[in-house]
């Protein structure tokens, strides 16, 4: 069973863009998984089609979602191993931007769970209206999400909301509420442009709301996945090390929670 997801937005140093790609998706998800707490992990890069205007300064270029059956045991695996030979940091990544925060469901729908999801996300960050946290969980889950649910090319829709219960790093997200939509149609995306219910929402803070498309980067990864790999996938985990070499971090420990 899921008790959180874990939602992570990163970028690379200018230029560094590949060195990254191949540290995260061939040692660094793989690295995770070994660890206790965690189900699976996927990996999204930012889509050139977007459904409303980005907002200035934003420029992550990648999301990972990692499915977590036990938050606090997770992020306790990442204090006491980051920086360490069980989980090298290459420092091609721009930590100094890093978004990295579990977020617990409170409502999902998914209308044919036999369709398999192979497409990329449409991610909402949003805060409530002063005062309106009730009436927002109450309309998100038993009107919105019904109907975005709907949307032609969706697979499944989730509401989430941010507590301060087993996170790795002391501090609170810009945002405490994300709905995530996989989506299986290159254009599912367009189903958000303007985001009418959202804006219009009386408890939703408009100033806040924030709507990204992401393509798929990776095949869904599981913990079996990671456990009993493939001769290809070994293989493409010792090329990364190699290439990675000694190109990692070794400070920064202090921004987790339990430094």
């Amino acid at each position: 069973m899921i008790e959180a997801v874990l939602v992570v937005m990163t970028k690379a140093h200018p230029g560094r863009e590949a060195d990254m790609d191949d540290w995260y998706t061939n040692i660094h998800v793989r690295d995770a998984l070994r660890f206790r707490g965690s189900i699976a992990a996927e990996r999204f890069a930012l889509s050139t089609a977007q459904p409303t205007a980005l907002p200035d300064g934003f420029d992550w270029q990648c999301l990972a979602l990692y499915d977590v059956f036990d938050a606090e045991r997770f992020s306790r695996e990442h204090w006491e191993n980051a920086l360490t030979s069980r989980m090298m940091v290459s420092d091609s990544i721009d930590d100094s931007v890093l978004e990295d925060y579990h977020y617990y469901p409170l409502a999902f729908r998914n209308p044919d769970p036999e369709i398999p999801h192979g497409g990329g996300i449409v991610l909402e960050q949003f805060n409530a209206a002063p005062g309106a946290d009730a009436s927002l969980r109450e309309w998100y889950a038993d009107q919105y999400l019904l109907q975005a649910a709907q949307r032609p090319g969706v697979h499944s829709a989730a509401l989430l909301m941010f507590r301060t219960y087993g996170q790795m790093i002391p501090t609170s997200p810009a945002y405490r509420y994300v709905g995530i939509y996989r989506v299986n149609d290159a254009e599912a995306w367009r189903g958000w442009q303007d985001a009418p219910m959202l804006a219009r929402s009386p408890a939703i803070d408009p100033a806040t709301l924030r709507i990204t498309h992401w393509d798929r980067l990776t095949a869904r990864l599981t913990k079996d996945d990671v456990a009993h790999p493939t001769s290809q996938a070994l293989a493409a985990e010792e090329r990364a090390r190699i290439r990675m070499g000694d190109r990692v971090l070794t400070g920064g420990t202090e921004k987790l929670g339990a430094a």
